[in-house]
């Protein structure tokens, strides 16, 4: 089965790709972990700690769009070397701020820098394999599929890393670390020739970029209540293992499930060929999703959640990799980093307004209605997905730049 992945490292440049974005996505699972505990250790205050993570992941989600579309304008090179040095600068700026006790604004503020200068190395090589894997559908699912099963991985032991880097030196060496191994990552990436020759295509494009497309807006609300979903899990499996006797931590081995769930999952799809046409797949696997969450209304222990979390996590790698298919046949010309950096914004947003929801839920209500929020999520993106299907296709092509002066000169001649 895994030989299938094998078409990964034939084109020539992609193995250093490979290699490089395995290094540059690692940090993805250590930085906003490391940060709270680095903030909480150095302030005493889970306060700060929490307002410096909020400000991280705000940046990373709204910010992520603009770098998309600036990579699809100027190249991978000239947007990832600077995002990977700004982002080194500002997290050593959280760890000299929360040493000199700098107040919560001045830790914020270099967080929201840090996660807005994340290097999008993911969105970076999905639009490498579309170029690639141009004629090979198959070959595409498989990179795509692969792209999410790294970050899964990553980000089930980055935490482990941070423990690890922790009991041998501090939390400040795990943000070091997470720092030197961003630079490394994407300097190796962005100086790779399959990212140094990558140029989206040169299309005249519309104010509204990726999301000028129709499709891509039925695909971002399909996708934000599938990330309501997961950080409403996210806050629902401490509640859940505290209402059944146990410590909040144990939260950590059931999302592990999950996580590992998915990257099984995932290996499985990315393996085989696929007849169906796309627009119906990621259907399918919407609505296999949202059944497969159902079951964790059912456990009423901590064993048995795990078995239902794991049902859950099935489905969600296939999903993500059907959905970021689906992006190479709706986003118009010339947007595709814009598009993938669109489709992980409507997750972290999702996953935002899921957690604060849930969050509320759990302290008026019981644990059992943030599990219901979190089944809720994936029939809700099921649910819109199938009734804007007629959406889902690709949009109207537009002209190449250039092509609308010729044309005016032709008028005026």
């Amino acid at each position: 089965m895994l030989g299938a992945y094998r078409v990964l490292v034939r084109p020539p440049g992609a193995t250093r790709l490979i290699v490089s974005l395995l290094i540059g996505r690692i940090p993805i699972g250590i930085f906003s972990l490391a940060i709270v505990l680095l903030v909480r250790a150095e302030t005493g205050s889970f306060a700060q700690a929490g307002a410096t993570s909020a400000a991280w992941a705000i940046g990373a989600g709204v910010l992520a769009p603009i770098q998309g579309r600036l990579v699809d304008r100027f190249g991978q090179p000239a947007v990832l070397i600077p995002s990977t040095i700004a982002n080194a600068l500002a997290v050593i700026g959280v760890l000299l701020c929360a040493r000199h006790g700098a107040p919560t604004w001045a830790l914020a503020a270099f967080a929201f820098l840090g996660g807005a200068a994340l290097p999008p190395l993911g969105a970076c090589m999905r639009s490498v394999w579309a170029r690639v894997f141009e004629h090979d559908t198959d070959a595409r699912n498989t990179a795509y599929t692969f792209e999410g099963i790294v970050s899964e991985f990553f980000f089930i032991i980055g935490p482990i890393i941070v423990t690890v880097l922790i009991a041998l030196s501090s939390t400040s060496m795990a943000l070091i670390v997470a720092i030197a191994l961003s630079l490394i990552g994407t300097l190796g990436f962005a100086t790779g020739s399959l990212s140094r020759e990558w140029r989206s295509e040169t299309i005249e494009r519309s104010a509204a970029g990726a999301l000028g497309s129709p499709g891509m807006r039925t695909l971002m609300l399909a996708i934000v209540p599938t990330g309501i979903s997961f950080g409403a899990i996210e806050v629902a499996m401490p509640a859940f293992a505290v209402a059944h006797g146990e410590k909040a931590e144990i939260a950590g081995i059931l999302l592990s499930v999950m996580a590992v769930s998915s990257v099984l999952g995932g290996i499985w799809y990315g393996a085989r060929t696929w007849s169906s046409p796309v627009v119906e797949r990621f259907i399918v696997l919407h609505v296999v999703l949202a059944v497969g969450t159902l079951p964790l209304l059912l456990a009423d222990s901590i064993p048995m959640m795990a078995v239902m979390i794991a049902i859950a996590g099935l489905a969600l790698a296939p999903s993500a990799a059907a959905a970021y298919l689906l992006i190479d046949h709706v986003a118009p010309p010339g947007t595709t980093t814009e598009a993938t950096t669109w489709m992980m914004t409507a997750n972290v947003a999702g996953a935002a307004a899921g957690a604060a929801l849930a969050g509320v839920i759990v302290e008026v209500a019981d644990v059992r209605w943030a599990l219901v929020l979190a089944c809720a999520g994936p029939v809700v993106g099921a649910i819109v997905s199938i009734a804007l299907r007629a959406t889902l296709k690709p949009p109207a092509a537009r002209p190449a730049v250039g092509a609308t002066a010729s044309r005016s000169s032709a008028g005026d001649s």
